[in-house]
């Protein structure tokens, strides 16, 4: 069963149905998905990259914008593999 505490709700507002299963739902999501404390290998050779394209001066992006555009994969492409 789940306990609705009057810390998960303002002192006016009553302990109704709706806010017992939405915290029910929410438990239950919550121990369903929880989140990875580590980050896949791929995930974090992505954030490299990008850390990596932000840190470049922008004249370096500015030259680079002036070849022709190159095929690149984007994040979330390279995410949905």
């Amino acid at each position: 069963m789940v306990s609705v505490t009057a810390s998960d709700r303002p002192a006016d507002e009553p302990v109704t149905l709706h806010r017992i299963m939405q915290t029910m739902i929410g438990d239950g999501l919550r121990k369903r998905y929880e989140a990875p404390q580590k980050l896949s290998h791929e995930l974090f050779v992505l954030l490299m990259q990008l850390k990596e394209q932000e840190s470049r001066p922008a004249r370096a992006t500015s030259k680079r914008k002036a070849k022709a555009p190159r095929a690149e994969l984007s994040i979330l492409d390279a995410v949905a593999k």
